[in-house]
């Protein structure tokens, strides 16, 4: 692509019209805040509709003004002339448009000359790219390197080193992840091991308590036997089997009681109803609710009679019995009262002594056992722990020959992505002079290969480096940039007088890319002239 021509009104510091023409190598020079910058805003804003940085929401237009236009003649890469044209309302939206050769277009129609923007914002704006981050750079890096088939780069690899990578990775950043991902796991189940066997250990080394012995056995023996004998004596007065006797007397007294109540009440309910439909000429069924007369009537008075009468021998038979339980009630309970005075106060006193006696030994007896249980757990928990230990050695020794395995693979697979990075770079490479970029940096600590993107000048870091060398390395990567995507798109380098000793129209002489090199010069208008050929001069108010 070549800008032959820019026109703009009120655009940035331009509020009449401004218009230049541009030339293979453009030289653009005035003092500052004269617009030479302006030129290459007017590029970005024609093709993308943003400022420098991307951003399609600041306005550009000139302060004065709530209008903005820009017209940009070009030939793209085919040879074809064109003229687009982009215009902007500060106030109203719906005034705006974009031209191209005559014609209304969209953001979406102008893609095919600049590829996307960020490509474009790279390869004209001098501080874009190395003002985005490393992920973004090597993001924007890997979408225009070719796709190298890593078969090829895996081919290359020893007969030993392919048995370890097991076949060819689809994904060389993947299988480094999973190989960091099982590492790490072996690690930590080594970590917990070892935290297991520690704990194993402090079981294992435990000392035991001896074991206790129960001694009063034969004691203990003698004092059940003295309890069976002094129980044994009480057996002629069984005050329980008397107990239980009136328990139960009293007990079917209250249930006889109970069903005398319950009969009455029938008795009571029947009464009433039987004389309700006895008397009334019309009555009703007290279960269904229906008339009943005549024959149906009678007959429902006769069962109502019959109930009524199997109720009173129900209720006369409970009251025979109850008068039959209740003398006997009172008989067992005086019987009871009686025995219970001549109980031997002496001989419960020492049944009580002897069942106390038991009940100590008893308990001295259930704090040995009880002592020596623990004592056999223990011994369980120390021989289960030494086990253990062993069992978690053996799995440790186990994890560290994955984790060997793994070290060896990773080599393997870090060489095999440093190949295939080179092979890409490969392309790319060729059209960098003083600087370098590097896809992986290595760790001083374990000499291990870590994905990185890093780029350097003559070999030293971009923070490091002078603003003459930041600029010289902004430009080489655009070239590189224009030259691997094909897309051919102009170069504006910036601050030129401060690169007296960089010649950059001689390196990118030959390149066929557009240059635009600007220059601030105290005092001076703003200049565009086409090499030492011809000049034009424009003033503008600062």
């Amino acid at each position: 692509m070549k800008i032959t021509n820019i026109k703009t009104i009120g655009f940035r510091r331009f509020e009449e019209e401004f218009s230049t023409d541009l030339y293979d190598i453009t030289s653009i020079t005035g003092a500052n805040t004269k617009g030479k910058t302006t030129l290459v805003y007017a590029i970005v804003w024609a093709f993308l509709g943003t400022n420098l940085t991307g951003d399609d929401k600041i306005w550009l237009g000139n302060r004065r003004t709530e209008d903005c236009y820009v017209e940009v003649k070009f030939i793209d890469n085919q040879g074809e002339e064109h003229l687009l044209i982009r215009y902007k309302n500060k106030y109203n939206n719906m005034k705006n448009y974009i031209m191209l050769d005559d014609k209304k277009v969209e953001q979406k129609d102008l893609k095919n000359f600049y590829y996307d923007n960020k490509l474009f914002l790279t390869i004209v704006s001098p501080n874009y790219f190395l003002g985005k981050d490393s992920a973004d750079q090597k993001a924007l890096l890997d979408k225009y390197l070719p796709q190298i088939d890593i078969k090829t780069v895996y081919e290359k690899l020893e007969d030993n080193e392919k048995k370890m990578l097991e076949g060819i990775p689809k994904n060389i950043l993947d299988y480094i992840k999973e190989l960091n991902s099982n590492k790490k796991l072996y690690d930590t189940n080594i970590k917990n091991l070892n935290g297991k066997i520690e704990y194993a250990e402090n079981i294992a080394s435990k000392e035991l308590e001896k074991r206790w012995e129960f001694e009063k056995t034969e004691e203990l023996s003698n004092a059940k036997n003295e309890l069976l004998l002094l129980v044994e004596q009480l057996k002629d007065v069984n005050l329980d089997k008397m107990r239980k006797t009136v328990e139960d007397l009293d007990n079917q007294i209250i249930k006889l009681e109970r069903e005398f109540e319950d009969v009455t009440l029938k008795m009571e309910t029947g009464k009433k109803e039987y004389l309700s439909i006895k008397n009334q000429e019309i009555a009703h069924c007290p279960m269904c609710k229906q008339e009943i007369k005549d024959a149906a009537k009678l007959n429902t008075i006769l069962k109502m009679k019959e109930e009524l009468e199997r109720l009173f021998a129900q209720k006369g038979a409970i009251e025979n019995e109850l008068s039959k339980l209740k003398p006997k009630l009172m008989t067992e309970k005086c019987k009871l009262l009686a025995l219970d005075k001549k109980q031997d106060k002496n001989m419960n006193e020492k049944i009580a002594k002897v069942e106390e006696q038991i009940k100590g030994l008893e308990y001295e007896k259930a704090e040995i056992e009880k002592h020596n249980n623990y004592i056999s757990v223990q011994e369980n928990n120390i021989e289960g722990a030494k086990q253990d230990i062993k069992e978690f050695k053996a799995k440790i020794k186990e994890y560290e020959k994955l984790i060997d395995n793994v070290r060896e693979t990773k080599k393997v697979a870090n060489k095999l992505l440093i190949n295939y990075i080179e092979a890409k770079m490969s392309f790319a490479t060729k059209y960098l002079k003083n600087v370098k970029i590097k896809y992986d940096s290595v760790l001083k600590e374990t000499g291990e290969i870590k994905e990185a993107f890093i780029i350097t000048y003559n070999g030293s870091n971009l923070k490091e480096i002078s603003q003459a060398e930041s600029i010289a390395t902004s430009i080489e990567l655009r070239n590189m940039f224009n030259k691997i995507s094909g897309a051919n798109i102009p170069i504006f380098i910036d601050n030129n007088e401060n690169c007296t000793d960089f010649d950059f129209i001689q390196d990118l002489t030959g390149t066929d890319t557009q240059i635009l090199i600007a220059e601030a010069r105290k005092g001076q208008k703003l200049t565009i002239k086409e090499g030492k050929l011809s000049e034009k001069t424009y003033e503008q108010a600062a």
